[in-house]
């Protein structure tokens, strides 16, 4: 068995690793229909495993919707993948405790919602940049020296551009995107008794979500590092210490 120190630095590794993998399948828009992933981290007391599939091979659809029968699909998706003890069986003499199960739904454009709050924030500035620029038409009126007022005035008009890109943003937030790759993003932390015992994982997604063709596990723990592919065929996580 590798030393604590080992262990501790592979769970930091792969603990960093996981939130760049997920980021990086969302920046490559790498939603491939069938394929799902699952990251397990296994420590001296605790399981932590993170699960992301695109939204098609969970409820058929992966695009916003306001059609009240696929929302009701959403939520159970997400109750049933909030519900760790049904999405998997520990093999072994341990006993576990969830700490945290949660499921999420996440599209691309919620992503570009949250960006465009930013582009508003970044308008309310150009607003009082108006106001300012009010002022300075009365200072030109007023004096026939006003180089240091032009200056101001040139600034302006570069916000006024930045404005008028600012818009240009807004029409595209407001466009609803055809087709979206939404998927769902299901995270789990279980504390455990006797982990030493558990010699291996039955994952029972695919009972559940037959669309899943094959699920690409990665999971690090004190027996080494497993990288593996289950399908319906094959469903077990085994652990060799």
């Amino acid at each position: 068995m590798k030393s604590s120190n080992s262990i501790n630095t592979m769970l930091t590794c792969l603990m960093l690793t996981l939130p760049a993998h997920h980021a990086i399948a969302i920046e490559l828009d790498a939603h491939e229909h069938g394929s799902a992933n699952l990251d397990i981290v296994i420590d001296t007391d605790t399981i932590q495993m993170s699960f992301h599939s695109p939204a098609v091979n969970i409820v058929g659809f992966e695009y916003a919707t306001d059609d009240k029968q696929q929302l009701l699909l959403i939520k159970q998706a997400k109750d049933s993948l909030s519900n760790v003890n049904d999405m998997f069986s520990l093999v072994g003499n341990v006993s576990c405790q969830t700490v945290k199960a949660s499921a999420n739904w996440l599209t691309e454009h919620e992503e570009e919602h949250d960006d465009h709050e930013g582009h508003e924030e970044e308008h309310d500035d150009h607003e009082g940049h108006e106001e300012e620029h009010d002022d300075h038409e009365g200072h030109e009126e007023e004096h026939d020296d006003h180089e240091g007022h032009e200056e101001e005035h040139d600034d302006h008009e570069g916000h006024e551009e930045e404005h008028d890109d600012h818009e240009g943003h807004e029409e595209e937030h407001d466009e609803t995107p055809s087709s979206e790759h939404a998927e769902f993003i299901a995270e789990y932390e279980l504390t455990c008794k006797q982990l030493n015992n558990l010699t291996a994982i039955e994952v029972n997604l695919f009972e559940f979500f037959p669309a899943i063709a094959d699920l690409d596990v990665q999971m690090i723990y004190a027996g080494g590092q497993v990288k593996q592919e289950l399908n319906a065929n094959n469903t077990l996580i085994e652990l060799a210490y």
